[in-house]
């Protein structure tokens, strides 16, 4: 039998979620004004919300729909996502500008949250699959979590769910929620070369990819 997902461009990516956990940023009370100057768009201030504990900036750029800055984290929320690459670029540069304002160079967690899709043709293959990945007498489970030993530097968290698509057809698929993080004592500096590991973990077929491929084998 061959792999289900051939290609990494093969899952559909909605959404995407990259936080870093923030060491000694608690500039931010006296800088969250400064951040949100950034985002002015000519005479026009970005639509926010602001007091001591966050800051929340709705659409900052185009293809972030959040930003949100406390004293322990800088989060970002994507959806239309073109590529992991598109992902990286906008967040490795949005941070590094918002940790320059907030004089924050070290970070003691960086992690990437996607969702990754694969369609069914219909109803009854969604039905087979969470049958085949977990089996019991008269049931099976339709959420699934593991945790992935990557052997490296960084770990994965991966949730199994079946979803359904908001259209005319009702597509009916599973949903891979993947949680890919580093923790530890790491330099600002270390981010974008976090992310692109992370990416090319996610896009390899023989590794996150085989994982995925196989949840689809059938058990004899």
């Amino acid at each position: 039998m061959g792999d289900v997902i051939q290609k990494f461009n093969k899952l559909k990516n909605p959404e995407s979620f990259i936080q870093v956990n923030t060491v000694k940023g608690f500039k931010y009370i006296d800088k969250a004004g400064e951040i949100v100057n950034k985002y002015h768009q000519k005479e026009t201030a970005p639509l926010f919300s602001m007091n001591l504990n966050s800051l929340v900036i709705e659409s900052p750029l185009q293809k972030i729909d959040e930003l949100k800055i406390t004293p322990q984290i800088i989060w970002m929320k994507f959806s239309e996502v073109d590529s992991l690459d598109m992902v990286i670029d906008l967040f490795n540069t949005e941070s590094k500008s918002v940790m320059e304002i907030l004089n924050v160079d070290i970070v003691n967690r960086i992690g990437w949250r996607n969702y990754f899709i694969h369609e069914f043709n219909n109803r009854e293959d969604q039905k087979k699959y969470f049958k085949n990945l977990t089996k019991f007498k008269n049931g099976y489970l339709t959420i699934a979590r593991f945790e992935i030993d990557t052997k490296k530097d960084f770990k994965i968290n991966l949730m199994i769910q079946p979803v359904e698509k908001n259209d005319e057809n009702k597509t009916p698929g599973v949903l891979f929620d993947v949680d890919i993080f580093r923790t530890g004592n790491l330099k600002s500096s270390e981010i974008l070369s976090t992310l692109n590991k992370f990416k090319e973990y996610l896009k390899d077929q023989e590794e996150f990819l085989a994982i995925i491929n196989s949840t689809f084998i059938k058990s004899e």
